[in-house]
């Protein structure tokens, strides 16, 4: 599809600023909605949607018999200890009873859901590239529209509403989100800041599901709210039109001047290296901690709880958490362009490139290590562990794909970005299929299950790891930029120093 935006179009500091709050509110509220389905299953159980899988007979043959877990015993233990604070026998049996049907088919929906979020990301990236920013703006919006009137259709006698309602949130809320990351253009000079921020916003969004915690305690009904969040979403694609057609231009001169010089670079030199193997399979394990995690925690709430109301403070917990997000996912952001301007005073033009590489590492490692903490308190049924695992998913969640998106946009060429973007996240969610057979296994061998995952987090540590190795990312600038031998090491005019010494 042809490009029809004015090549030489000019966008004020006012429109920009516009621009780029439209693009923070959207991501607040809907880029990544369909992440607080911890606190939506919640909800939903209270209402009995798919409670009629825990009675039935052949499902209880095949779940209920199982012998009592070690989560079971501690946790018997201490709602014992508790019980002149909870009054077990009565409120267990009020939506905290575990039910593994019930808990299966949740955690399916939510695995089609992640995995539809960003699967069609490559056909997105594409779509971007060639079609722009109006054209997937309005796809977006609108399947957000349709996606929250179809979860105000769902009720306990017709819960299959569920499964369009959440594959259209997902697809809709990823074309979002993948057209606000291109707002970090519009101030050339702090993109690394911008992505993250915007980043940051589309954590958040996850907390968009405690409305529906709040409305239903008020005796407001889901689906008033549904329609209500259907026609704000709406407003997407009427905004769309004040936006470029096709992409934000750069104005900075010096950003022209090096995607000028990076775009020579063909699209499979950045897919095959080693830092694309090895940060596909960082941004893939960490996701699908995240969202292993996000699946497990309603199951892991109501094994640590010995109340519906101790749940109910759990998941509530777990959406004032996501708002908060907002403030730590810029955070790498910054520093990023910190160093980023601090490699700029250095003198030599390719160390400086490669500094302008290595400004991600301790932005990833510090991911990597408050993701690998929170997961691994799901280790542990106990209060503390869940109020850690929160303060941990305060900085992990955000970060993995604010920090992923900043590491893109500065160690592949500009011209791949798009591409590169949806191809990661396409890879991801095919693998993410995984979670739900996990999600199983987990049912029955708990430790085991979680152990393989820390196993593999331990491995993604070489991603980050590798950017310390400064020959090699030498190598992988020359690579990038398709620098020459006399762009490596200039030529002197000999014959000019030869008669300022003869002077």
């Amino acid at each position: 599809m042809a490009c029809h935006q004015n090549p030489n179009l000019e966008l004020s500091l006012t429109k920009r600023v516009v621009i780029f709050m439209i693009g923070v509110i959207e991501s607040m509220l809907f880029g990544g909605a369909v992440f607080g389905w911890p606190q939506l299953v919640h909800v939903l159980k209270v209402e009995g949607i798919y409670s009629d899988l825990c009675q039935d007979p052949s499902s209880a043959l095949n779940h209920t018999r199982r012998q009592p877990s070690v989560a079971d015993t501690f946790n018997n233990t201490r709602c014992i200890n508790l019980n002149t604070t909870f009054e077990i026998s009565d409120s267990k049996a009020i939506g905290v009873e575990k039910c593994d049907p019930q808990d299966e088919r949740f955690a399916l929906i939510y695995t089609v859901t992640v995995c539809c979020y960003s699967i069609p990301g490559i056909l997105v990236g594409y779509l971007l590239h060639h079609a722009g920013l109006r054209v997937t703006r309005i796809s977006g919006g609108t399947m957000l529209s349709m996606g929250f009137l179809f979860l105000g259709i769902a009720t306990k006698e017709s819960p299959h509403w569920l499964f369009p309602a959440m594959i259209l949130l997902a697809l809709g809320g990823n074309q979002t989100r993948m057209s606000v990351m291109q707002f970090g253009d519009l101030f050339p000079d702090y993109r690394a800041t911008a992505i993250t921020m915007l980043s940051g916003m589309y954590a958040a969004s996850a907390a968009l599901f405690l409305v529906f915690q709040y409305t239903a305690m008020a005796g407001i009904p889901r689906a008033h709210v549904c329609w209500a969040l259907a026609a704000i979403s709406s407003l997407s694609i009427f905004l769309s039109f004040i936006i470029p057609v096709h992409h934000i231009p750069v104005q900075n001169q010096q950003s022209q001047n090096q995607d000028a010089i990076e775009s020579p670079s063909p699209l499979k030199t950045s897919l095959w290296s080693t830092s694309s193997f090895l940060h596909q399979l960082w941004f893939f394990v960490h996701l699908l901690a995240v969202n292993n995690y996000q699946q497990s925690y309603n199951v892991w709430i109501t094994s640590s709880s010995c109340s519906v109301t101790e749940a109910g403070l759990y998941s509530m917990l777990f959406s004032y958490s996501n708002l908060l997000t907002v403030f730590f996912g810029p955070i790498g952001g910054v520093f990023t362009d910190y160093m980023i301007r601090k490699a700029h005073r250095t003198p030599n033009e390719l160390d400086r490139r490669v500094k302008e590489v290595q400004a991600s590492f301790w932005p990833l490692l510090v991911t990597s290590v408050f993701n690998t903490v929170m997961y691994a308190c799901l280790l542990f049924f106990q209060p503390a562990a869940i109020y850690v695992s929160l303060v941990c998913m305060l900085v992990a969640r955000p970060c993995i794909i604010a920090v992923s998106t900043a590491y893109l946009r500065i160690r592949f060429p500009a011209g791949h970005f798009n591409r590169l973007l949806g191809i990661y996240g396409t890879v991801g969610s095919v693998l993410l299929f995984l979670q739900y057979p996990h999600f199983m296994w987990a049912q029955h061998m708990y430790y085991a299950a979680h152990a393989l995952i820390l196993a593999v987090l331990a491995v993604s540590y070489l991603n980050p790891i590798h950017l310390l190795f400064t020959p090699l990312m030498r190598h992988a600038v020359v690579i990038r930029d398709d620098l020459k031998e006399e762009d490596l090491h200039p030529v002197r005019n000999t014959y000019a120093d030869n008669e300022v010494n003869d002077l």
